[in-house]
């Protein structure tokens, strides 16, 4: 292809020109490099909870029920307050009287003029005793908020494990990958061995078949790993608040979330653990925002005290009466009471309702006490069965690994059978597959029995 270039106009730059350039030149790539370095760097566990905790919807959700609630609490408090308002009218219309209702000659017509009414103010209106209703609203709110916050510290508990998940399913899942391209390799090797002593008149071919079809069977299964492999890498960026899309490299130098806490398994012990958890807390807190409500509607039955005051003007000509704060000012102020005293027993039914839902969440919580007990006790067994899976793991890899060479060796020297190295083979797969779970599972049960105890995978300060 021909390129023809247009003619150049050489400019001479100064020196001073061009260090500028240069300068600006190095600082942008070095800020590049600064953010790509940012961007690159490796997310660990106690990161990983952290970004859960901090960006996903999950956690965002949390935040927007507190803040209702909060809401609601405001707004119960507002009872105790103030409310003002402006007002301003302009019509027209006619209103008869009478002169003889304020003494005047039966003879006298009734007067309706029809007259333009301008009205404009201010009005106030104050609560003065309501027999405690207001403060048992404004404390009923605060009840519930207490109660969701409880419940959502469980909910982040719930959280840092399904981050602790999501962390290991990526894990886990490249891990995967790569035993899987360790394997093919390995066999790789073997059917390449195989081969070439086939070429040179040694050997049968049936072994080259049976060792090429495992080898291709390996194959099918690399796919789906690392498709598994991509899904995971999405679903922990989603839950950390990354783009979904973006590669992210896994620090797992420090793999655990945390120690693995001591527990006192005595009755004592227990209760005191049970007193603890955020979830039965918040179930204890509902039930008693729940009685709360019920004594509300019953409060409703009594008396309510109020204060009252207007001013404003009342013209019926625009020009000067709408500013004739002397002649045309309106006013009034009072209290008045209001009292609720037959209403076919609706808020009494009402308050049937909330006390019927308090004892049922009396008991859902002594149910929730029993399961709990039952959940510590359960969480103990597993953390230390785990603990022992996983050493038994490390075992049989090494003596899969180990039983492994030695066949391959024997192989080299003509001794063995192929069969038995590509069992041999599966077995260490099977065995360092084995291993992956059964590490994800002692760190998965450590921080399933500090969820169980109501404690957080990461320390207060690390968050």
């Amino acid at each position: 292809m021909v390129r023809f270039n247009s003619p150049q106009v050489v400019r001479h730059s100064s020196p001073q020109r061009n260090y500028r350039i240069g300068a600006l030149v190095l600082l942008t790539v070095l800020v590049g490099f600064t953010v790509a370095v940012r961007a690159e760097a490796p997310l660990n566990l106690n990161d990983a909870i952290k970004g859960a905790l901090k960006s996903s919807e999950e956690s965002q959700l949390m935040v927007e029920k507190e803040s209702k609630l909060q809401a609601q609490k405001s707004e119960a408090f507002a009872g105790a307050l103030p409310t003002i308002q402006g007002y301003a009218t302009a019509g027209r219309g006619s209103s008869p009287f009478d002169p003889s209702a304020i003494g005047g000659a039966d003879s006298l017509p009734v007067f309706n003029p029809v007259l333009n009414r301008y009205t404009y103010g201010l009005q106030v209106d104050q609560a003065l005793f309501s027999f405690g209703r207001i403060g048992q609203a404004y404390k009923v709110a605060g009840v519930a908020l207490k109660s969701q916050a409880e419940s959502n510290r469980h909910s982040r508990h719930q959280l840092e494990l399904q981050a602790l998940d999501a962390f290991y399913n990526a894990v886990n899942a490249r891990a995967r990958v790569e035993v899987i391209k360790a394997s093919l390799k390995r066999q790789g090797q073997t059917v390449g061995f195989l081969q070439s002593n086939f070429q040179m008149g040694s050997g049968q071919r049936s072994s080259v078949l049976l060792a090429t079809s495992s080898l291709k069977s390996l194959e099918p299964q690399r796919i789906r790993s690392e498709s598994d492999a991509d899904a995971a890498r999405m679903s922990l960026n989603r839950l950390v608040g990354r783009p979904v899309q973006a590669e992210i490299e896994l620090d797992t130098t420090s793999i655990d979330a945390s120690s693995v806490p001591s527990v006192d398994t005595t009755d004592a012990g227990i209760q005191k653990i049970l007193e603890r958890r955020p979830d039965l807390r918040a179930m204890e807190l509902q039930k008693e925002a729940l009685s709360g409500i019920a004594r509300e509607y019953r409060m409703l039955y009594l008396p309510s005290l109020g204060f009252q005051g207007k001013a404003g003007i009342l013209a019926y000509k625009l020009d000067k009466q709408l500013t004739d704060f002397d002649k045309n000012l309106e006013w009034s102020i009072g209290i008045g009471l209001q009292w609720n005293i037959f209403d076919g027993f609706s808020q009494s039914s009402k308050a049937h309702e909330y006390d019927s839902d308090a004892r049922s969440m009396d008991l859902s919580t002594r149910q929730a006490w029993a399961y709990a007990r039952i959940e510590i006790a359960s969480a103990v067994r597993e953390a230390a069965a785990a603990d022992t899976a996983y050493e038994a793991a490390v075992q049989a890899r090494n003596a899969a690994d180990e039983a492994r060479q030695m066949l391959a060796q024997d192989f080299s020297a003509g001794k063995g059978q192929v069969t038995d190295l590509l069992s041999a083979e599966e077995g260490l797969r099977n065995a360092e597959l084995g291993i992956l779970s059964m590490r994800y599972q002692k760190v998965r049960a450590n921080a399933a029995l500090r969820v169980a105890l109501g404690m957080d995978l990461i320390e207060e300060d690390a968050k």
